[in-house]
């Protein structure tokens, strides 16, 4: 009787000394306790039919405003081009316009939007009414578009053509905004799915077919790179055409997705192989940063967004899979919010999805208050001073 109340006794003194000897016991193992359970995360916020007929149906593009506020989205099949409120995902208005709608982008100042289809035709709207502004016919289908960040420019890669000779070609067209005058015009030499500028607008570059990348200088057209895998690709596989891509923020490197599922990372401008990985297997339609630069995210042909740190794709070990979000269906497009506090997706089920994207960064929220609070105190002392 005795001896069963001593090992009790025993029993609730080590339940009682368990909580100061784990500490100890996980720092002899070298196990730090976590202090801080904020993860990488994109959580829902509302979901859109933009092409009426759903399934049967595709998205191709949306696109933020500068601001934020709005969204631009454009459809395969009933060629709609719709213009949204983010917040609550409220049609403003919409224009049906004869054949696919491949790309839709936005003015940096937010009074125009623009669209780019398959009967030859680049289109730019007011931005507030839908009105038609300029209509410009183009050689072949339209499949990329890209507004420079200064707005100057408005940039429309073609698919490919024939010359008299029998030859391939795909022009960059490149129009002086406001005034929509064909300002540039840069023979790609193939189809060209993707256009992008860096953010200080210095470069121009086309993605496309046979496994393309070049860039040019804006200012004085000349091709600075000129990526070709159809040569240097070493598997056999001569099949892998380049859909889509983007430069970092820092317009040092280049992420490019392929038909294959691989996806490029180049630097620029040496044009250097960095990293080429795959970890879907299927035709990767986006391929693209985010704001921070800190992440490439992916999707394509099968139901996943996927985002893999940069500096895990820039190291020497093996590329992670830092987020994989189940997006209900394959992705056609994505953008983030200029501040990458929102992503937007397109998908092939006809429906735009909004998300939150939730940074793995824990002073996010704090470096936002300073941020206001220093805009609020530059105001009052504005005010003070009479300006």
């Amino acid at each position: 009787m005795h001896a069963t109340f001593r090992l009790s006794a025993l029993t609730l003194a080590a339940l009682v000394l368990a909580p100061v000897l784990v500490p100890a016991a996980a720092a002899q193992f070298g196990v730090q306790p976590r202090t801080d359970d904020k993860r990488l995360a994109l959580n829902p916020v509302w979901m859109r039919l933009a092409d009426v007929y759903g399934e049967a149906g595709s998205v191709e593009s949306v696109e933020f405003s500068y601001d934020g506020h709005r969204l631009v989205s454009g459809t395969k099949f009933d060629n709609t081009v719709i213009v949204w409120r983010t917040s609550d995902g409220t049609e403003l208005w919409r224009r049906t316009l004869p054949q696919e709608i491949e790309r839709v982008a936005w003015s940096p100042d937010g009074t125009m939007v623009a669209s780019v289809s398959e009967d030859f035709m680049l289109r730019v709207f007011d931005a507030e009414t839908g009105e038609t502004l300029q209509e410009h016919e183009l050689n072949a289908g339209i499949d990329g578009l890209a507004w420079s960040h200064n707005g100057r420019y408005l940039a429309a890669g073609e698919e490919y053509s024939r010359n008299e000779a029998g030859e391939k070609q795909g022009f960059l067209r490149v129009f002086a905004m406001p005034e929509g005058v064909e300002a540039k015009t840069y023979n790609f030499g193939t189809t060209i799915n993707e256009v992008d500028f860096t953010e200080d607008d210095r470069y121009v570059m086309a993605i496309g077919q046979d496994g393309r990348v070049q860039v040019w200088e804006v200012a004085t057209d000349a091709l600075v790179l000129d990526i070709d895998e159809d040569i240097s690709l070493t598997d056999g596989n001569k099949n892998h055409h380049f859909i889509t891509g983007r430069f970092h923020p820092d317009a040092d490197k280049i992420v490019v997705g392929d038909t294959e599922g691989l996806v490029h990372v180049y630097s620029f401008p040496e044009g250097e192989l960095l990293r080429r990985f795959d970890r879907s297997g299927h035709k990767i339609e986006v391929a693209t940063w985010t704001p921070d630069g800190q992440y490439i995210v992916t999707a394509g042909n099968d139901p996943f967004i996927r985002f893999f740190r940069t500096a895990d794709v820039l190291g020497e070990g093996r590329v992670y899979t830092a987020l994989q979000v189940h997006a209900g269906d394959q992705a056609e497009y994505l953008d983030f919010s200029r501040t990458g506090a929102l992503m937007a997706s397109a998908h092939q089920d006809g429906v735009i999805r909004l998300w939150v994207f939730m940074s793995e960064d824990p002073t996010v929220n704090e470096r936002r208050h300073r941020e206001v609070r220093r805009e609020q105190d530059e105001a009052a002392r504005a005010r003070e001073a009479g300006e």
